[in-house]
C-alpha cells in the first residue's frame, strides 16, 4: 500500500511472534511477515532498520529488541514504527499505555500494511485505544485456553514441569517421562539411603565413583534431599501445587493435580516411602563433635516433663551419661541403660510376630481394597465435575455467584471422599502387614552386636536408624531417692 505522507522518511520495522499462529512454523511465518513489511517500506521509498524476535507479549521487559527500539524512538531516530498488526507491539494493556505515551510524545507514527496511525489526532488515538483493548481481551482468553490445555495435558500424565528429572527423558511423541541411563544412579541413591547411609555418606560415594549432576557438578546435600522427595521417581506427577512469581505459595491440596502411574517408576513405592520417611522424619545430619549420633538419639524423653534427654560424653572419665533434666529427673551412666533397652526391644519381637499372624488371618476376609476402589472412582467423578464447573465459568455459561456455590459443594464433597480414603488406608490390612514385616526385619538386624556395647558390630547410626523404625519413644525416669532408673518403651 502506498502512503502519501512526506513526513515519513526513516522507519523501524518490528517483527514479533510468540507462537506458531498460522501452523506454518515460526520461522516461515516470520519470513512471510518480514517480506510483507519490507515490500511495504520499499514501495514507499523509506529507509529502515529491522528489529526481530520470538518473544511473549506478556511484558516488554522480556523483549530485548523492542526495548532497544523504544530507546531509539525516544532519541528521535525514526518517523514511524512499522508492524504487521497493532497487537504486535503489545497485548498487555499496561505496556500498551506506556508505548502509546512514548509514540505520542515523540510524534512517531504507527504503520501497518493497511493503515497509518497518527497519535496526535484524536480519532486515531481513540481507534488505537479500542484496538489495544480488544487485543488485551484476546490475550487473556488465549492465556485461559493455554492454562486449560496445560491442565488437560498434566491430567493425561504428560510432563509439563520443565526439564525432566535426572534419570528420565521426555518422550517427544507421548510427552511422558521415560527412564534413561541415569536411572541406575537414582536407584543407587535411594538404596543407600534406605540401607542406612547418611546423605554426607552418599555424597562421598557418588564423588568417589565419579557420578555427577547433569551439568557435570558434584552433588550437594540439598540436591539429594530433592531427589528423595521427588514424586516423579515413583511414577507420580504433582502439578498446580504452587502459585506466585517465585512459586512460594502452596495452593490448597484440593487444587493440586495429582496423577499416579503417569509414567514408568524408577523407584518402587515401598522404597520411595522408606527413603522419604528417613530423610524427612529422621535427623539425617552427619555426626560432628558437637552433634554426635548415639544409638538412642532423639528417642529418650523425660517421663516427668516430656523434654528430650540426650547424652553427654565426659572426657575426664571417658564415659557417656544420659543428661540431667531441668525438671529434676537425674542422669545415669549410658551403657547399662542401652543394654537394658536392647534386651527389652528384642523381647518385643514375639509380640510383633503374634500381631502379624493375627493380621494375616484377618486379611483373608478383608474388603479394604474394594472400598478404596469405589471411593477412588467417586473421587475421580467429583474432580471431573469440578473441572466442568470451572470451564462453564470461564466460558461465561454461569455467573460468579452460581460458580462459587457449585464449586464449594464439589470441593466439600472431594474433601470428604479424600478423608474417607485416608481412613480406609489407615485400616488397610495389607499396609499393616507390610509395616509389621519391616519391623521384624529391623528386630532381626538388632540381634547382632552393637558397637557401642560390644566394641564391634552395628554402628551407632545404624542402630539409631533401626530403633527409629520400631520405637516411637523411650520414657526415662530417675527421681531423687529412687534405687534405680526406670524406662518405658513406646512401640510403633
Amino acid at each position: 500500500m502506498l502512503f502519501n505522507n512526506e513526513k515519513v522518511k526513516h522507519v523501524a520495522v518490528y517483527l514479533r511472534l510468540s507462537r506458531d499462529e498460522e501452523n506454518q512454523g515460526i520461522e516461515q511465518v516470520l519470513a512471510n511477515h518480514r517480506q510483507t513489511l519490507i515490500d511495504l517500506v520499499n514501495e514507499n521509498n523509506w529507509s529502515y532498520e529491522l528489529f526481530e524476535e520470538v518473544a511473549s507479549s506478556s511484558t516488554i521487559l522480556k523483549r530485548k529488541e523492542f526495548v532497544k527500539l523504544l530507546e531509539r524512538v525516544q532519541q528521535d531516530y525514526y518517523d514511524a514504527v512499522v508492524v504487521m498488526d497493532i497487537d504486535r507491539l503489545s497485548r498487555n494493556e499496561f505496556d500498551a499505555s506506556e508505548i502509546k505515551r512514548i509514540l505520542y510524545q515523540t510524534e512517531t507514527y504507527i504503520i501497518t500494511p493497511h493503515r497509518i496511525f497518527d497519535l496526535t489526532k484524536d480519532d486515531d488515538s481513540l481507534l488505537l485505544g479500542i484496538t489495544n483493548l480488544i487485543a488485551s481481551g484476546e490475550y487473556k482468553q488465549i492465556l485461559k485456553r493455554m492454562r486449560r490445555g496445560k491442565e488437560y495435558a498434566q491430567k493425561q500424565g504428560h510432563w509439563t514441569n520443565g526439564i525432566a528429572p535426572l534419570g528420565y527423558k521426555k518422550d517427544t511423541k507421548t510427552k511422558k517421562l521415560v527412564p534413561n541411563e541415569r536411572a541406575k544412579d537414582i536407584q543407587f541413591i535411594f538404596s543407600e539411603v534406605v540401607k542406612g547411609t547418611t546423605i554426607p555418606g552418599v555424597l562421598r560415594q557418588l564423588k568417589s565413583m565419579g557420578i555427577r549432576t547433569r551439568e557435570g557438578n558434584d552433588f550437594h546435600y540439598n540436591s539429594i534431599q530433592r531427589i528423595i522427595n521427588n514424586e516423579a521417581y515413583r511414577g507420580t506427577i504433582i502439578s498446580n501445587k504452587t502459585t506466585g512469581k517465585h512459586a512460594n505459595t502452596i495452593r490448597p491440596k484440593e487444587e493440586w493435580i495429582i496423577v499416579h502411574n503417569a509414567h514408568p517408576a524408577i523407584i518402587e513405592e515401598k522404597t520411595w516411602e522408606s527413603a522419604n520417611k528417613i530423610v524427612n522424619e529422621y535427623s539425617f545430619k552427619a555426626p560432628r563433635s558437637k552433634n554426635r549420633i548415639y544409638p538412642t538419639s532423639n528417642l529418650i524423653y523425660c517421663a516427668n516433663c516430656g523434654k528430650s534427654q540426650g547424652c553427654n560424653y565426659l572426657k575426664r572419665l571417658d564415659k557417656v551419661y544420659i543428661k540431667h533434666c531441668k525438671c529434676g529427673n537425674r542422669g545415669f551412666y549410658y551403657n547399662p541403660v542401652l543394654a537394658l533397652i536392647k534386651k527389652e526391644v528384642l523381647q518385643h519381637k514375639e509380640a510383633v510376630l503374634k500381631d502379624l499372624e493375627v493380621q494375616e488371618d484377618v486379611k483373608r476376609v478383608d474388603n479394604t481394597q474394594y472400598k478404596k476402589d469405589k471411593l477412588v472412582s467417586r473421587l475421580g467423578k467429583s474432580k471431573k465435575a469440578l473441572e466442568r464447573i470451572n470451564i462453564l465459568f470461564e466460558e461465561d455459561e454461569i455467573d460468579i455467584i452460581e460458580y462459587r456455590k457449585r464449586k464449594a459443594i464439589r470441593q466439600e464433597e472431594i474433601m470428604l471422599i479424600e478423608e474417607e480414603i485416608e481412613s480406609v488406608e489407615k485400616d488397610d490390612i495389607s499396609v499393616k502387614i507390610e509395616s509389621l514385616k519391616d519391623q521384624i526385619e529391623a528386630y532381626d538386624s538388632l540381634i547382632g552386636k552393637w558397637d557401642f556395647i560390644d566394641g564391634e558390630g552395628y554402628s551407632d547410626e545404624s542402630i539409631n536408624r533401626l530403633l527409629h523404625g520400631i520405637v516411637s519413644g523411650i520414657l526415662w525416669s530417675y527421681r531423687k531417692g529412687a534405687e534405680s532408673p526406670t524406662l518405658s518403651i513406646v512401640y510403633k
